[in-house]
């Protein structure tokens, strides 16, 4: 019993020991994470979960936005301005590195390919692995300057000024050439089905054309609109073709022949991209109004952003990640909750 009585009082004494010890010294303040640590998403954003769309992060990278890009599968989202290209972790945010490519970064001009960060600047293309940022080899393209950029599943297609738009299957390094009738004119925005069969454009003096590229000698003259069309995008199958050029509207065509206008979606003064979601029923539009989801169909609009200029946005593989960036360097992650 005494031996107990003793054990006890030296076990109180070390406690009041420890405690005296540790409040003489300054606390260690625990380390805060640079963003809001999210789950990965796994609704698919479409009509069934537009409403639901949240806010997941955003990051200031800096600069002007050119363009954006994120791959569900490589856990990576990716913002480029006109000079530098910033790399983060999709998960939680966490910045994974910064580069300085080119002068000048092309619209648009960014993709996740094949594991690697492709980066489309005026004069060439720059590649980068996603682990961090770090350049590789990356795919070689025509000589000519890039006006215009999209990628598509494994494709890119280039708008170049010598007058031939370009589509690379990035898995094969197989080229195929569309030759734009009369004299070379600069392309303003193009489109891109995942199966790199059908490619859309539209030129700086308004004018909307499409291609199936097995057959480049033949093609299809959309529209021609007083003033430039910023945007395309082709729906899932290449069927329709979305394009903003009318004013303050964003036009749906269905691409049969002859074509027909299937739906009119207004808009703010402008529209710097456009993506169908996964069921074709919504699209996503970023430019002059923030960014917004707006129902093809029917009169349903969701405004995810109001306030920044959005110059791109993307959605990941699986169609349930969108991403924008703005005039006022800010990337913004979008998910279904």
């Amino acid at each position: 019993m005494d031996l107990t009585r003793r054990a006890l009082g030296l076990l109180s004494a070390l406690a009041l020991a420890c405690g005296s010890g540790s409040a003489s010294r300054p606390a260690v303040a625990e380390p805060r994470p640079t963003a809001p640590v999210v789950k990965r998403a796994s609704a698919v954003i479409d009509g069934k979960s537009a409403e639901r769309v949240k806010l997941a992060w955003e990051a200031a990278s800096g600069g002007y936005a050119r363009a954006v890009a994120v791959s569900r599968a490589l856990g990576r989202v990716a913002f480029a301005s006109r000079t530098h290209v910033a790399l983060y972790e999709l998960d939680s945010g966490k910045p994974l590195g910064r580069s300085e490519p080119c002068a000048e970064v092309v619209h648009t001009g960014l993709g996740f390919v094949r594991g690697r960060l492709h980066v489309v600047c005026d004069d060439r293309v720059v590649s980068f692995a996603t682990k961090q940022l770090t350049a590789i080899e990356a795919p070689k393209v025509h000589e000519s300057r890039s006006t215009a950029a999209v990628f598509r599943g494994h494709f890119l297609a280039l708008g170049h000024r010598d007058g031939v738009i370009r589509v690379y299957d990035l898995h094969s390094g197989a080229r195929r050439e569309v030759v734009v009738p009369g004299p070379p004119i600069d392309v303003k925005s193009l489109a891109l089905t995942s199966d790199g069969r059908r490619v859309a454009v539209a030129w700086v003096q308004g004018s909307v054309w499409w291609w199936d590229v097995t057959a480049p000698d033949q093609p299809h003259q959309l529209v021609r609109h007083d003033s430039e069309s910023d945007a395309l995008a082709f729906s899932q199958g290449g069927a329709r073709l979305a394009e903003e050029g009318a004013r303050n509207t964003t036009t749906l065509w269905e691409l049969s022949e002859p074509p027909k206008v299937v739906a009119q979606l207004k808009n703010g003064d402008w529209i710097k991209q456009l993506e169908f979601t996964r069921d074709d029923q919504w699209l996503a539009r970023g430019g002059s109004d923030g960014l917004e989801l707006a129902e093809v169909g029917g009169p349903r609009r969701v405004v995810l952003e109001a306030q920044g200029r959005v110059e791109d946005l993307a959605l990941d593989e699986s169609g349930s990640v969108l991403v924008a960036g703005d005039r006022d360097g800010r990337l913004t992650v979008w998910m279904a909750r």
